[in-house]
């Protein structure tokens, strides 16, 4: 998994892998702390530039949804995990 800052392109296994600006943001600050749990707070707050509110499924969604895209260049669903009551976290599966 490689992701370039420089032009927002993520490759996967040499396969390009289209995200949006939320997505590659989200996938940025997962990537920036692999095997780090980072909490829904945080990603909402840099990602999205806001407080996560009560019922808030936003991030759950853009999470889900770059699971689909890199599943669909041969990514493993469980590269980026939930861990349940604190946030999420890129594995090096």
């Amino acid at each position: 998994l490689t992701l370039q800052k420089s032009n927002r392109k993520v490759t996967y296994n040499n396969s390009n892998v289209a995200l949006t600006g939320t997505e590659f943001s989200v996938l940025e600050l997962l990537m920036r702390s692999k095997s780090k749990v980072i909490s829904k707070d945080l990603l909402t707050e840099q990602a999205l530039g806001r407080k996560l509110t009560p019922y808030d499924r936003s991030i759950d969604v853009h999470v889900s949804n770059i699971r689909k895209k890199l599943a669909a260049s041969g990514a493993s669903k469980e590269l980026i995990i939930n861990i349940r009551g604190s946030g999420y976290m890129l594995t090096s599966v």
